[in-house]
């Protein structure tokens, strides 16, 4: 069983979200997970309807919660919309700040014509490729846009395990919220890289060259997600007994 332990303030055991219909939940562990640490949630009934498809504008709000370290960030809005379909649409304005702040970091896009479709489906590779920029990958150095985008990403992706435990996962069709989870966990638990720019000289000039390295900390340990948005996070297997709060 799945412990998630938050240091230093609070330690959030992360098994048994309980919800409703937890029976027809298949990634329970990363379900469980994502609850604990405040990332997703269920809807007023107590349930959590992992069958229904994850959408973009839910898709932003989760991200921007889990690189806050599953607190409700301070974001604000522009005073002119990016977008025509959120601000002034029922149902899609309450993600504005989200939709905003994950555009404002290369996470997400819009679908052309200035529209986001804030309650459009989100296919694996889409999510992918937003989970890899939050690792730290720079989508226009990794390609991770134009007419082969999809591909560049999958192959990355996979290599970093965000396709973890979801055997058989059609990645262009929509992403069901149970499947999400699944990757918002594996992405949290992978480790984040950054770029190494150096100078070398070349026929006599000095050219800049850039090498895509792992994220580690002063002792040259590797840094997962997980651990550096929330703070003194760890992973521990083993029976749940109960809960305590550190002071």
């Amino acid at each position: 069983m799945l412990c998630v332990a938050v240091m230093l303030s609070v330690m959030v055991m992360g098994a048994g979200a309980a919800f409703s219909d937890q029976d027809k939940i298949e990634n329970t562990e990363a379900v469980d997970a994502c609850s604990a640490l405040n990332i997703i949630g269920g809807y007023p009934d107590g349930s959590y309807k992992p069958e229904g498809n994850i959408k973009r504008s839910e898709i932003c709000k989760m991200i921007c919660v889990a690189l806050n370290g599953g607190e409700e960030p301070t974001l604000g809005t522009p005073a002119t919309p990016t977008f025509s379909d959120v601000r002034n649409t029922p149902n899609a304005a309450w993600a504005e700040k989200y939709i905003e702040s994950c555009v404002s970091q290369g996470i997400v896009s819009g679908v052309g014509g200035g529209r986001f479709s804030p309650a459009g489906n989100v296919t694996a590779s889409q999510l992918a490729k937003m989970l890899l920029v939050c690792l730290g990958y720079d989508a226009d150095i990794e390609e991770f846009t134009g007419n082969a985008w999809d591909t560049n990403v999958n192959v990355v992706a996979t290599q970093k395990g965000i396709y973890e435990g979801l055997s058989g996962l059609d990645v262009s069709a929509a992403l069901t919220r149970d499947n999400a989870a699944q990757m918002v966990w594996n992405a949290l638990q992978a480790t984040e890289v950054t770029y190494k720019y150096t100078l070398v000289s070349e026929n006599g000039q000095l050219v800049s060259k850039v090498e895509l390295v792992d994220k580690t900390g002063e002792k040259g340990n590797k840094i997962t997600l997980l651990e550096d948005k929330y703070s003194g996070a760890g992973i521990y297997e083993g029976i749940l007994t109960g809960a305590a709060v550190l002071v």
